[in-house]
């Protein structure tokens, strides 16, 4: 009994942080609230993660790549026998969809990433594995800190929130033999940006498909030539295919008008980062090909997850931003002209004025490292990129503190020191993914300060800093859930199925007023119910005596017949007094579970028979991703329903009754 309990509690701690999954993409239609991440530490249960080459199931997870990360790359460098997919795929016990092992793919990538797998990058923290070195990217935080600014890639937001994008509504579309869809329409997620099996080879495993670039640039129709050099058809354009599932039918080689089989009658050879093709039988000057084109990114990657891991952009990142942010992509390829274009109107949906991109950075090129700025190193000459201003992940106070006082590098040091830990703050609210506070990226390389020096001198001032913030909600009024839809369309959508939205409660009854959230969004200045620091807050969330905490009438120790088995549970009379009874379970005094860990306070989920349910999964399947349930699992006999007091049945949830007959764990 002992260990059996042992064993609940720890897989109980692993639903609150594991629960949930998501498609590689997420699906047209579905809605879903974002679970958190850390999967293996909770109540004091220390993770067991160790770098032997074993695994101490369940709460280790499987990583044949533990010891030497470097030399197996299990998001890419494939080899026949590879054991690469078992880390993030169950063949027949997923929970999630595309045979996920947990349920968001945000989940699944936090498995390992949020710091718990020590041999690898931790995003959220900003940590090259165990070095104690900053990442390339930045971080994404955890929602807690100063002046944080991250990509949100927890599926909170479409595609089409980029700023710089498409605003417009009327989305592109594309039909190919593999997919058709609608770029911009797309969940926002780690996926987004990186392609988990390292599609088209890039660097970093970004998504040669990003915002379905490949999709909407399906090549048709174009001629391979042969080159007797090398013995491959190869094209002057040297594209690189997106090819293997799911891209197999877009994907066709035509020889003498007749379409042919890969592996039979060709192959495909895309190890020089350009797609080649050779035929295994058969002759022609030209072949034709159909193919998905990658969006190439290319870098030079030196010292892999060692502390002095470097990184230098060698091609595409400007293009690869653009997919997203289209109209801030101010880059034309020719390095040696400039666009004009804070001389003139540019952009695809918006017009405005913008920082040009692209441009050689001769000028300001000595400035650079004092900011961490960087740019990317192309064949004809080092230009300016997204990223020489901009973290790609995130940044906070905490990142910039580490990265621009850090002592032991003395250019950046020098330069920053008189700032202080006291100056890593964003005075204007978002501190928009920026390497240095405000607008230190500018003044790095535009060096007003030493132009206007002696101003104090000629004046007979001194002019000191004084400064105010949105780091908080103090001062925000309600301006109503329509302005949440712009940015957060699907969880907008789902709540208005919700008996939420049937009851009057609207996001902001949640999350707080949310003026300021509206005008400068960062996750300081609005309310995130699952970012509250302790497990009583997040529940209290929906508690409350007008919400679901209204029972006043406590039942204790009450015998309760259900079928032959009598046990005793604790109860209230009234219906609306869920929260009150869960404080009882012991999903919240032993696993550390909350609300949202089952519900979904944005969506309902339909069961097979049509009946509408607020939680993240159909009963037996959200149960099944920690409980090893089996098929014969009976919902309602471990949640009875319970009369209460005006005659409604409640479910219970103390969770208390019939504990002891809880299947094992998975």
């Amino acid at each position: 009994m002992k260990r059996k309990t042992l064993i609940l509690v720890m897989m109980l701690a692993l639903v609150l942080y594991g629960s949930t999954a998501m498609a590689a993409q997420l699906m047209s239609g579905d809605t879903y609230a974002p679970t958190v991440k850390n999967v293996y530490t909770n109540a004091g249960m220390a993770s067991k993660f160790n770098p032997d080459g074993k695994t101490y199931y369940p709460n280790e997870i499987y990583l044949p790549n533990e010891q030497t990360p470097a030399n197996y790359r299990i998001h890419t460098n494939y080899s026949k026998n590879t054991d690469a997919c078992a880390a993030c795929h169950a063949t027949h016990t997923a929970v999630g969809q595309t045979l996920l092992q947990w349920g968001t793919v945000y989940d699944t990538c936090m498995a390992c990433h949020d710091g718990t797998i020590s041999t690898t990058y931790n995003v959220e923290e900003g940590y090259i594995a165990n070095t104690g070195k900053p990442t390339y990217g930045g971080m994404f935080g955890n929602g807690s800190e100063t002046s944080l600014s991250n990509h949100l890639v927890t599926g909170a937001v479409q595609i089409f929130a980029a700023p710089g994008g498409n605003i417009t509504g009327n989305y592109e579309s594309y039909s190919t033999q593999d997919k058709a869809g609608t770029a911009w329409d797309i969940t926002f997620g780690c996926e987004s940006c990186h392609s988990p099996h390292g599609l088209g080879g890039n660097a970093r495993i970004l998504n040669p498909n990003v915002n379905a670039y490949s999709y909407v640039n399906y090549m048709s129709n174009i001629a391979y030539i042969y080159n007797n050099t090398t013995g491959y058809y190869e094209n002057s354009n040297h594209y690189q295919w997106v090819r293997s599932y799911p891209y197999n039918k877009g994907t066709q080689v035509w020889v003498n008008g007749e379409l042919k089989t890969e592996g039979i009658d060709y192959l495909l050879d895309g190890n020089s980062g350009e797609t080649k093709i050779k035929l295994i039988n058969g002759t022609a000057t030209v072949v034709y090909a159909y193919f998905y084109p990658a969006l190439q990114v290319k870098m030079e990657v030196k010292n892999y997850l060692e502390p002095g891991e470097q990184i230098v952009h060698t091609a595409g990142i400007n293009q690869f931003c653009g997919a997203c942010h289209t109209d801030y992509n101010t880059d034309t390829g020719d390095i040696d002209t400039s666009t004009g274009s804070s001389d003139k109107l540019t952009g695809q949906y918006t017009e405005a004025y913008r920082h040009q991109v692209g441009f050689k950075v001769d000028e300001f090129k000595a400035y650079l490292p004092l900011t961490n700025m960087v740019y990317e190193k192309r064949s004809n000459g080092d230009v300016m990129t997204c990223l020489t201003c901009h973290y790609a992940h995130g940044t906070s106070k905490e990142f910039w503190t580490r990265t621009l006082l850090d002592s032991t590098n003395s250019k950046v040091y020098g330069y920053w020191s008189q700032v202080g830990e006291s100056g890593m703050v964003e005075i204007a609210g978002s501190s928009a993914l920026k390497r240095a506070p405000n607008m230190g990226t500018c003044e790095t390389c535009h060096r007003k300060g030493p132009g206007a020096e002696g101003y104090n001198a000629n004046t007979g001032q001194i002019v000191t800093l004084n400064t105010t913030t949105t780091e908080d909600n103090t001062g925000a009024v309600a301006v109503g859930s329509d302005k949440c839809q712009s940015c957060h369309p699907k969880y907008y959508t789902g709540w208005k199925e919700t008996s939420h939205f049937n009851n009057a409660v609207g996001c902001e009854n949640c999350h707080g007023n949310g003026s300021l959230h509206v005008k400068a969004p960062n996750s300081r200045n609005i309310i995130n119910p699952g970012k509250t620091t302790t497990l009583a807050a997040k529940v209290n969330t929906c508690g409350g005596s007008s919400c679901h905490s209204q029972g006043s009438t406590k039942n204790e120790n009450v015998s309760y017949d259900f079928g032959d088995v009598t046990e005793t549970i604790t109860y209230f009379s009234e219906p609306m007094s869920q929260v009150n009874e869960f404080v009882y379970s012991k999903h919240y005094n032993k696993g550390g579970m909350y609300c949202s860990t089952c519900h979904n306070p944005h969506g309902m989920i339909s069961d097979q028979n049509g009946i509408l349910r607020q939680l993240k999964y159909l009963p037996n399947a959200l149960c099944g991703s920690c409980h090893d349930t089996g098929a014969a699992f009976d919902f309602a006999y471990f949640m009875p329903k319970i009369t209460r007091n005006d005659g409604t049945e409640v479910i219970l949830h103390s969770f208390t009754a019939f504990e002891s007959d809880m299947p094992g764990m998975r």
